[in-house]
């Protein structure tokens, strides 16, 4: 009881200091503002971050070797650790750089640029992708002499948000097929999340091309380090996702030529921003996240794709598990050497990496999606956990349990289903239902192989918001609603399973009373 109220207190503290600090996040006093940057020559020694999967660190270790680098996963974490003081400064493309100043006026960047570069689409470096890159050069050639190349970067990098609109790309008539389109669909203005769909320049670009070359249109959303990934093994028909092109991406994958240049500068923290009635910046932050765009129905629907992938490999992985112990319950030397082998192999790496062996190796030329890859990886790893668990709380039920079944003339399997697992049941249930939850905490690794789950959704609103307090807190009690629901349920399995809480009827179903 001391500790559950101690984790109730850690809990509230945890909230209110959260509460403080979205309060207060417009504070100057709340975040290290005692340096304003001018010049490049001053970040010389600097913490700079650095977002994984793009070429900015090569960029900047060369011109500031004595530099210090953070890498983060996506645009929303950099400006989240600009604002708390945890970098000094960032590296980003312009046009990017521009569309997040007028959304954040605590970013600035500064006027020299570290270089010069040239985005490109990457198709795969097969036949089929050289044929398919080809047509795309020719497409792109047209668009450029027509002037329908400059209208669209007027379109993306204007002001007019009623003309950033796209044609219903899931319905055109697949003549020679569909195409899949790798983007990040966090990366404004190329790529971002509109009233639930992935609009951008560089969707525009890419849904342009399909119509006019009979092409169906499918886009996936990714992390930017997926994206090359996802197109040299074949996952993907092309991708375009403000990509650099440089000569060591080249070899692996096929670039088109180039359809927009512009130049990488380094974004720095724009100094105060004058404090707002704390409730009232409260309801502008709700209100950006959830209502504005009809953004909660992101985040249902990473919930649904979440409780969807717990789910099934929750009861997959408990069949498989149990279907397993029962091969090598009897002791073949066989069965217990392949199982304790590939326990081994799946218990002794991490999560996301044998979802991207699953996803980029084992099924890299197969169709299939990234969600059922992910039920194939989750129920491979609980399916061991299972295992572990039925060996353990079968171990610890007395010998003499199944000998007396035997002597009661109870057969192998009767002795095992109706003596042995029901009292096993109470040693593993506990783990079991921890188990549920680790599951459910686990599946937020699943944005690495294109999957749109609660926490990929969460980071798709920060990347529109630039918010940090509200689509985490979001995300963080809808893991806890789901964790809660599920170990519920479990828990009311457990009592059923338990013979000290089953109902008496049912304990003695079979036994004749009052012989």
């Amino acid at each position: 009881m001391k500790k559950r109220v101690l984790s109730y207190f850690a809990l509230i503290a945890v909230v209110t200091g959260l509460f403080l600090t979205a309060c207060g996040k417009t504070d100057d006093a709340a975040v290290n503002t005692d340096k304003e940057y001018t010049s490049l020559d001053e970040l010389a020694d600097k913490t700079i971050g650095i977002q994984t999967g793009t070429v900015f660190d090569v960029i900047t270790a060369e011109r500031f070797p004595n530099a210090k680098f953070k890498y983060f996963n996506s645009l929303p974490d950099l400006l989240g650790a600009l604002e708390t003081g945890k970098i000094d400064a960032f590296p980003a493309d312009e046009p990017q750089i521009r569309v997040t100043m007028l959304e954040d006026p605590a970013v600035k960047m500064l006027d020299e640029r570290l270089d010069r570069f040239d985005f490109g689409c990457i198709f795969p470096k097969t036949g089929k992708g050289e044929e398919l890159r080809d047509r795309f050069n020719e497409f792109l050639s047209k668009v450029k002499e027509d002037g329908t190349l400059d209208e669209i970067r007027d379109i993306w990098f204007g002001a007019d948000e009623s003309r950033k609109v796209l044609d219903d790309y899931k319905n055109y008539p697949a003549t020679n097929g569909t195409l899949t389109l790798a983007t990040e669909g966090a990366y404004p203005p190329f790529n971002y999340y509109k009233d639930n769909a992935i609009i951008g320049l560089d969707v525009d670009l890419a849904c342009r091309f399909c119509k006019e070359y009979g092409y169906g249109l499918k886009v996936k959303a990714m992390n930017m380090d997926a994206t090359i990934s996802s197109v040299a093994t074949g996952k993907a028909d092309f991708a375009a996702s403000g990509i650099t092109i440089t000569p060591e991406r080249a070899q692996s994958v096929n670039f088109s030529e180039p359809y927009f240049s512009g130049g990488t500068v380094m974004a720095v923290r724009g100094g105060s921003v004058s404090a707002g009635d704390p409730l009232t910046s409260l309801w502008e932050s709700f209100e950006k996240t959830f209502i504005k765009e009809g953004r909660y129905r992101l985040f249902l629907r990473g919930i649904v794709v979440t409780l969807l992938i717990t789910v099934l490999s929750v009861i997959f992985g408990t069949a498989l598990g149990f279907v397993t112990f029962l091969w090598c319950r009897k002791g073949c030397r066989f069965a217990n050497m392949i199982t304790n082998f590939m326990i081994w192999l799946i218990q002794g790496m991490p999560t996301v990496v044998l979802l991207m062996i699953l996803y980029y190796i084992v099924f890299g030329s197969s169709p299939i999606p990234g969600g059922a890859v992910s039920v194939i990886g989750f129920t491979l790893t609980f399916a061991a956990s299972v295992f572990d668990m039925l060996r353990s709380g079968v171990d610890a039920v007395d010998r003499g349990q199944t000998e007396a079944a035997y002597a009661l003339g109870f057969t192998d399997r009767q002795a095992f289903f109706e003596i042995v697992l029901p009292q096993a049941a109470r040693y593993f249930m506990g783990s079991y239902r921890g188990e549920i939850v680790s599951l459910i905490k686990a599946t937020a690794i699943v944005g690495y192989i294109a999957v749109e789950d609660l926490t990929k959704m969460g980071d798709i609103v920060r990347s529109r918001t630039y918010e940090a307090f509200f689509p985490i807190i979001a995300v963080a009690v809808c893991y806890f609603v789901m964790a809660a629901i599920l170990t519920a349920f479990v828990g009311c399995l457990t009592q059923g399973v338990d013979p000290k809480k089953r109902r008496k009827n049912g304990f003695l179903k079979g036994v004749r009373m009052h012989d």
